[in-house]
């Protein structure tokens, strides 16, 4: 009965020291992102770009691609902005895809978009 329940407690301790190892290290890599940004289309179709930085010692540039790699956009933010918005009028680029970059310092984050042409719809009264 005594070993049982000495293999029990050994079994438990090195269960929780792996389960409270991987926590520790799983908050780790959440404080190692230093860049956190936001994509996405607002209700009028342009492109909403959000960043928030954790640290202000390096400018922020944000950078719209196309497919054959040339920047169609581009923009240096000043590292004392931390935390910033911009909205993207994407309505005078040609349909295709699209790839927006901010970079930081060290870190990157990449987002992809595509433009498609406009459906023209016929309209047919008839008199």
């Amino acid at each position: 009965m005594k070993n049982s329940i000495k293999n029990i407690a050994v079994a438990f301790a090195f269960v929780a020291s792996f389960a409270f190892t991987a926590h520790a290290e799983e908050k780790e890599t959440k404080k190692s992102a230093a860049l956190n940004t936001g994509v996405y289309i607002n209700k009028n179709g342009k492109i909403n770009v959000f960043v928030d930085k954790l640290n202000n010692d390096s400018n922020t540039t944000i950078l719209v691609k196309n497919t054959t790699g040339d920047i169609v956009y581009r923009e240096v933010v000043e590292k004392e902005n931390q935390k910033f918005g911009r909205i993207l009028n994407v309505d005078e680029l040609a349909a295709g895809k699209y790839e927006i970059k901010v970079i930081s310092k060290n870190d990157s984050q990449t987002k992809s978009f595509q433009l498609s042409e406009p459906v023209v719809e016929r309209v047919v009264t008839i008199k």
